[in-house]
Order: C-alpha cells, then sequence, then structure tokens
C-alpha cells in the first residue's frame, strides 16, 4: 500500500518538478487528479461497510474542500519561496517561514477539528484509522515536495 501511494505522488508532481516551473492551472489540475487519487485510496484502506460510507463521505467532502484551500496556500508559499530563494533576504525568509508554520498549525487544526466529526459519524477507532492514513499522506506528499526544493544557501554552495 506504502509502494503504490508514494508512485501515485511521484507520478502526479514528478520527481524533480519544481515549483517555480509550475502554473497555476497545473497545480490545480495536479490537486484535481490527486483528490480523485486520495479518494480512492482512502475507500480502498478504509473498506467502509454501506451505513459507515453514507454518513462518512459527506463530511470527507467538506473536509477536503478545506484541505484544499490550505493546500493551495502552501504551494504558494513554496513557490514564493522557489522564486526568491536565490536571493533570499532575511526578511522575505521570515515572511515564509511564518507562513509555512501558520499553514501547518492550520492543518493540525481542520485535522482535530474534523476528527472529532468522523468519531461521531463513524466510530473513534475508524475515525483514528482514517487520520492516520490522512497524516500519512500528507507525510509523503511534504517529503517529496521537501526534496524538490533546494535548502537555504545550497544555490549559493553550488555556484562557488
Amino acid at each position: 500500500m506504502k509502494k503504490l501511494i508514494f508512485i501515485g505522488l511521484v507520478s502526479i508532481f514528478g520527481i524533480g518538478t519544481s515549483f517555480a516551473q509550475l502554473h497555476k492551472d497545473e497545480v490545480q489540475l495536479a490537486q484535481a487528479i490527486w483528490g480523485v487519487e486520495k479518494r480512492s485510496i482512502v475507500t480502498d484502506f478504509m473498506n467502509f461497510t454501506k451505513e459507515e460510507a453514507i454518513v462518512f463521505w459527506p463530511i470527507y467532502d467538506d473536509y477536503q474542500t478545506e484541505a484544499k484551500k490550505l493546500g493551495e496556500e502552501r504551494i504558494n508559499t513554496i513557490s514564493d519561496y522557489t522564486n526568491n530563494v536565490g536571493n533570499l533576504s532575511n526578511e522575505k525568509a521570515d515572511e515564509i517561514a511564518i507562513k509555512i508554520l501558520k499553514n501547518n498549525a492550520a492543518v493540525d487544526k481542520l485535522q482535530a477539528k474534523y476528527y472529532n466529526k468522523f468519531k461521531k459519524a463513524v466510530t473513534p477507532i475508524r475515525a483514528a484509522q482514517f487520520m492516520q492514513l490522512d497524516i500519512y499522506l500528507q507525510t509523503m506528499m511534504r517529503a517529496e515536495l521537501q526534496s524538490s526544493l533546494p535548502l537555504i544557501g545550497e544555490i549559493d554552495k553550488k555556484a562557488k
């Protein structure tokens, strides 16, 4: 299962794809494809009963709508970083770091909010099972994205 998820992430975003090279339409397309892929992964992993599916999916759709907005904010911040990494000032670095930290906190808050909704709809165990999968997928996504970004100062070292 984990290998399948990783292959899906790589096929959607591509290894070595720079966010500076992605256009807004491409980001939206990648998000749409990922949304379909993620729903399929959740379906396969959770193996819902009919009763669970009836109450789970409307909550999931609301969750994904809110999560997508946070994902767009993250992508925009990463794009800002890639566009400025070669001449990053203290002020810009601080701005970007704060945006990422706030985005991380907003994602955590969103997950907590929806965990409470999911556990009422299904059971705490099933809600925790979904959240574990969701956090795993987000961690994989972040790791894939992070691996394509240059570290601060890395470009300067290569130029010397």
